[in-house]
């Protein structure tokens, strides 16, 4: 789903789309989605694989060339071992120390990044969409209960308590399918990139 699509479907959970009297702008809509995308990225982001150059006689990676890194995974040094030989390692910054020293040739280092949720496409798993879209609202109802707060409404009262009361439920329910995700990715991590 792109974020035309995502944003789509958010609206249609809110149960806004009268396009002449929207309750929320694209602007705070798309800002939820980010917020939900950016969520989700922390706790799965999206793996990358890159080969990048050692330096001899140093321990230092530059990985300045890796965007919107959120986590280092493993660096294979040398690569082509059998079986691989994982490097134990520290990050600092954009730079990665590893225990032995380079020798020119290319290190293996597997990372995870941001999602990005654009127009044209996404890097979300589609098993996902639903989860952004659950955040996402959650997000815009409790901030437009906050918003109504102190204007008087044809509902009264209860349109603000409702409004914040069904936002919190869903934003419960979120951040109990991250937890999921977070336990499940750990759990591909240490089978995919560790050497214990």
């Amino acid at each position: 789903m792109n974020l035309t699509e995502m944003r789509t479907r958010v609206r249609q959970d809110l149960q806004d789309t009268d396009e002449a009297n929207y309750r929320w702008t694209d602007d705070e809509v798309d800002g939820a989605i980010e917020r939900a995308v950016t969520e989700l990225s922390f706790h799965h982001p999206l793996q990358q694989q890159d080969d990048i150059a050692t330096t001899e006689d140093s321990n230092e990676i530059d990985i300045s060339s890796l965007t919107t890194l959120l986590k280092v995974y493993s660096v294979e040094f040398p690569i082509g071992q059998k079986p691989p030989y994982f490097q134990h390692f520290s990050v600092w910054q954009s730079t990665i120390h590893m225990q032995h020293d380079g020798n020119g040739e290319d290190a293996r280092v597997t990372w995870g990044k941001l999602h990005t949720l654009t127009a044209e496409s996404s890097t979300i798993p589609v098993q996902f969409d639903e989860i952004i879209v659950l955040g996402a609202t959650g997000y815009l109802a409790t901030s437009a209960s906050a918003y109504t707060v102190d204007r008087a409404t044809i509902a009264g009262k209860w349109a603000t308590i409702n409004f914040l009361k069904w936002g919190q439920a869903r934003l419960a329910r979120y951040e109990q399918k991250l937890r999921s995700i977070a336990l499940d990715s750990k759990v591909i991590s240490r089978e995919l990139y560790t050497d214990e």
